[in-house]
């Protein structure tokens, strides 16, 4: 066989078996996020969606901004773990409360346990009320004694893959203020990713992180969302942090979300964020669409070893 001839064949070959393979990827790949537009397209309000795995990564109305509601917790207990690592802190640090400057209507289960005028709690148990329970009384102690929205924002925006999101009001001033709830947002890429940062990463000291990754696999908030994939599943870790908003001036839901960490049996695992913005329906509708989407890329995830 001549050899120029022999060169051009081999050349031709690879150049088949790469198309092949690109098609393939990028067929399964664009596979969900047709399945997620086709889910998305007849709903009200703004949907979005970012499914990141080991190598993949899928979004759906991802230019969009959302308002993160209480997501920014997750931001916030991040920021005060390194502030206090910073100064040499323990997250055991007693802090002395006085009742009267507390929201007595706001969300906030940490009133029922702390019912003097005065008391002293733990940076540790504000922390777990922030995320956990999505405490709003709790968040507002923090950004007051700790570390304020804008530093979150310069912290998180020096350690994020991705920098779309503004944190700049505090739970006390957006519920002051509705429409400033707009001004805390987020993509949901830039969600997606930070979670998985923290569950798969080192990010602040080891001590800090674990107790944030054991707030975030505790959350109680949400059960309706992201996590109505896990009973009976292949998930072994669950983590998420779930935000709620007002209704804006034309009676819609700001904001409904659920920002999640998947880990499953056979050890791969992944990040989605649904983020809803301008939902003219109920909050159980809402929850119902997120549920939705998180069993759609569940059963993506699962039928495929490779690219969903």
């Amino acid at each position: 066989m001549n050899m120029k001839y022999h060169i051009w064949l081999i050349s031709v070959i690879c150049l088949i078996i790469g198309v092949s393979c690109n098609r393939t990827s990028r067929s399964s790949g664009v596979s969900l996020q047709e399945d997620l537009y086709a889910f998305i397209d007849s709903l009200s309000g703004t949907v979005g969606v970012a499914f990141v795995s080991e190598g993949d990564t899928v979004t759906v109305n991802n230019g969009a901004h959302y308002p993160m509601m209480s997501v920014f917790k997750m931001h916030e207990a991040l920021a005060v773990a390194n502030t206090l690592e910073r100064s040499g802190i323990s997250l055991d640090t007693i802090l002395s409360i006085n009742r009267v400057d507390l929201d007595l209507d706001t969300w906030s289960p940490m009133l029922k346990e702390y019912t003097a005028e005065r008391f002293t709690v733990p940076v540790s148990r504000l922390m777990e009320y922030a995320v956990t329970k999505s405490d709003n009384n709790a968040s507002n102690l923090l950004f007051r004694h700790i570390v304020s929205p804008t530093e979150t924002d310069a912290y998180i925006r020096s350690i994020a893959k991705d920098t779309t999101f503004r944190i700049q009001y505090s739970e006390a001033e957006m519920k002051a203020d509705h429409a400033l709830s707009y001004c805390n947002y987020t993509s949901p890429l830039s969600a997606a990713l930070l979670i998985k940062q923290v569950m798969e990463e080192p990010v602040v000291g080891k001590n800090y992180q674990d107790s944030i990754r054991q707030y975030l696999s505790t959350v109680t908030t949400g059960q309706d969302r992201l996590g109505s994939v896990v009973e009976g599943s292949d998930v072994m870790l669950f983590a998420h942090k779930t935000g709620s908003g007002f209704r804006n001036e034309a009676g819609e839901l700001m904001a409904h979300n659920d920002v999640g960490y998947f880990r499953l049996r056979d050890g791969r695992s992944y990040a989605i964020a649904v983020l809803i913005r301008d939902f003219a329906g109920t909050e159980a509708e809402a929850s119902a669409i997120i549920a939705d989407i998180s069993r759609l890329v569940y059963r993506h995830v699962t039928s495929t070893q490779g690219n969903p």
